[in-house]
């Protein structure tokens, strides 16, 4: 399946708090800078609430500091993604990279949205009218304005502060952010709301203030073994994989149960993108001693798993949205599970679990069906009928459609040929080189959040405008 963290995290879990820097250094600036110009280099306590389709998604409450000088943000959080859902999350922003550490569990994040100014778009800002926030009197400054996105992609920004002047400086109180998004028939919102309780403009913060924890740079994260509560060290369970027609194979994949499926579909699929994309179901065997999730990606062409243990199968809840490390030990049904295969640790068809350390067996494929039929079944209606985790609504459409071939019955073909292997290990490299980028990573179109991010980020831009 297309890896089910990274920027899944970043749009959703991290959501417009990392890209809100996006906007402030994306957007097409056509006025005069004569708004306010508020400090880059500050500490603040805050509160961000954010949703998706006007439907709330999180809320956290904590810490920021921002070093303009250091091109450094650091955030320490504590909130709720689709509540009741708790996480404790950090994110650490530099110029040159990002890490975050979610529930105990810190990665890197390969992306080239790293570091930017919060606050770049103020300046070009314009004045709109006063107010009072938290009995403060403030003045409000809006802009408008596109994000640049490749052709036949539309998206806008409408950003507002609430700011005041405090011995000649200006203090945001208050900042909202929407961001329109259409491709084609596909349109989707997002927006955010912050309040800023002690923003304090700061000359030198101490250095050690934005060291990275060692744990979050790791270049081989093996970590612990959990102890298996099955009798012989194996589970045999039953896994779905949400992915792109040339996806074959399990090795170097993320998968999941139909709880952390749902979850990801319903979180970040559109009905473009799930009519050209399948589900899988496949019978499996691993051993149960679990490692920590991996992150699975398409790299230059190549399936490649990091940010875990390599050599046994990964185990974290949906998300890593439990306690601790993500739910790597802890068995939580109702947050559903998230795994990770790597093909390094990848039993061929003669070996049994533990032979020469192969951790992870394919048992069989069940079947597959095409999103298509998911979205004539209902899913997506699902999805938004209910809003909430675990998406009880959405996890029934799709047993519907595995247990049964009959529409009257919410059932789906199934269009896995009856020839298919699924065990070989030359299947897993033929679907290395031709899988899909995952949708969490890629550019190209054809992931769930594989397009241009609209929350995309755009340093240039601002540079381009002479900031």
């Amino acid at each position: 399946m297309t890896t089910r963290t990274s920027v899944l995290l970043l749009l959703l879990l991290l959501g417009v708090l990392w890209n809100t820097f996006s906007y402030s250094e994306a957007l097409v600036f056509t006025s005069v800078p004569n708004g306010p110009k508020i400090a880059a280099t500050f500490a603040s306590t805050m509160h961000m609430d954010s949703g998706f389709n006007g439907v709330p998604t999180s809320n956290y409450s904590g810490e920021m500091f921002n070093d303009d000088n250091a091109k450094a943000t650091n955030y320490f959080l504590l909130g709720h993604f689709y509540p009741p859902l708790v996480q404790n999350m950090n994110l650490y922003l530099r110029e040159n990279h990002t890490f975050y550490e979610l529930n105990g569990i810190c990665r890197g994040i390969p992306s080239s949205q790293h570091y930017g100014d919060i606050f770049a778009w103020t300046p070009y800002s314009h004045h709109v009218g006063s107010s009072e926030v938290r009995g403060i009197p403030c003045d409000i400054f809006n802009l408008v304005a596109p994000i640049p996105e490749p052709q036949g992609i539309k998206a806008f920004s409408n950003l507002t502060v609430w700011s005041h002047m405090v011995n000649g400086a200006a203090i945001p109180l208050q900042m909202d952010i929407l961001v329109d998004y259409t491709e084609g028939s596909t349109h989707f919102s997002s927006y955010s709301h912050y309040d800023f309780f002690t923003f304090t403009p700061v000359t030198n913060f101490p250095s050690q203030l934005f060291d990275i924890p060692t744990k979050c740079t790791a270049t081989d994260p093996v970590g612990f073994l959990c102890n298996s509560t099955d009798p012989d060290g194996t589970r045999r369970m039953s896994v779905y994989n949400f992915h792109n027609a040339g996806v074959k194979s399990l090795a170097n994949q993320n998968i999941a149960d139909v709880i952390g499926d749902a979850f990801y579909i319903c979180a970040l699929t559109t009905a473009n993108v799930l009519e050209s994309y399948y589900l899988s179901l496949w019978d499996i065997t691993v051993n149960s001693t679990y490692g920590q999730y991996a992150l699975c990606n398409e790299v230059k062409g190549q399936w490649i798993c990091t940010g875990g243990n390599l050599d046994t199968v990964g185990r974290e809840a949906t998300a890593g949205l439990a306690h601790p490390s993500g739910g790597q030990c802890v068995t939580r049904p109702e947050l559903g599970e998230w795994f990770s295969l790597p093909e390094q640790c990848q039993c061929d068809s003669t070996q049994s679990i533990g032979n020469n350390g192969c951790a992870w067996r394919v048992e069989k494929p069940i079947k597959t069906v095409s999103g298509a039929c998911l979205a004539a079944n209902g899913l997506l209606d699902a999805c938004m009928k209910q809003n909430a985790f675990p998406f009880s609504y959405a996890t029934a459409v799709m047993e519907r459609a595995m247990n049964s071939t009959d529409p009257s019955e919410g059932g789906c073909p199934n269009v896995i040929p009856s020839s298919a292997s699924a065990s070989a290990s030359a299947s897993a490299s033929a679907s290395a080189s031709s899988a899909p980028a995952p949708a969490s990573l890629s550019a190209s179109s054809d992931g769930p959040v594989s397009r241009a991010d609209p929350l995309t980020s755009v340093l240039q831009a601002i540079h381009a405008n002479g900031l």
